[in-house]
């Protein structure tokens, strides 16, 4: 498809020579051809910028005038090449800095996408030193509260063996089914809470362990427990 600049200098070399720009002879001296139609809106727009009338065009000129003639179109054609290649070198320089502007941001973001993937490794790798610190105080904090716990249930223990101690009598004995129904309610819901329901198993358990460590009771026939005498 022919271009207007190059439907331009066509028409402006066959001018140059003589020879009338119609639209039979610029297609003729276009490299490819090119439609009708397209040639023909150029030339439309040649004829406009040139004030070329070809009803106005003489047939039979004087030398002088014919030769003058060719001279001013000839002068047309070179100014206008002389445009075409200070454009050419305007749009060629624009290209060259484009480009060299363009080469100066992908450096620029290439140098970005370097200093991000190194702050992305390193808080990567804190990231992983933040884990491994997180399951180290997970566990840390485990223990810790096992040992709260098991503090909390010996102080809970240690507080129903005094309630059991005030309950049987001085100088008498009882068995832990007899014990039982004297123990305060919420101690019994306490006991619940810790895991470990009130039943004549569980304070006979409890209150053995008191004998070993001769603390609270002794053990008296028939599967009773007295008061221990200090």
């Amino acid at each position: 498809m022919p271009t207007e600049f190059s439907v331009f200098l066509t028409a402006d070399k066959l001018l140059a020579k003589g020879e009338r720009p119609s639209l039979r002879n610029v297609r003729a001296a276009l490299d490819k051809g090119g439609s009708p139609r397209e040639v023909c809106k150029h030339l439309r727009a040649w004829r406009k910028k040139r004030g070329y009338s070809a009803r106005h065009e003489p047939t039979d000129l004087p030398k002088d005038m014919k030769e003058a003639s060719q001279i001013l179109a000839m002068d047309l054609w070179k100014r206008a090449k002389r445009e075409a290649t200070q454009k050419f070198v305007r749009e060629r320089e624009e290209a060259t800095a484009l480009r060299r502007e363009e080469a100066q941001d992908r450096e620029h973001l290439l140098g970005m996408i370097e200093t991000l993937q190194a702050e992305n490794a390193v808080l990567k790798a804190k990231g992983v030193a933040a884990d491994q610190d997180g399951e180290r105080l997970q566990t840390r904090l485990a223990k810790v509260e096992n040992q709260l716990e098991r503090l909390r249930a010996e102080e809970f223990w240690d507080r129903v063996m005094q309630e059991i101690h005030d309950i049987i009598p001085d100088g008498s004995a009882m068995t832990p089914a007899e014990i039982l129904p004297e123990i305060k309610t919420w101690t019994v819901r306490g006991a619940a809470l810790h895991k470990e329901p009130l039943t004549p198993g569980v304070l006979k358990k409890k209150m053995d362990v008191r004998i070993k460590h001769g603390k609270y009771f002794e053990a008296q026939p028939q599967g009773r427990y007295g008061r221990r005498t200090a």
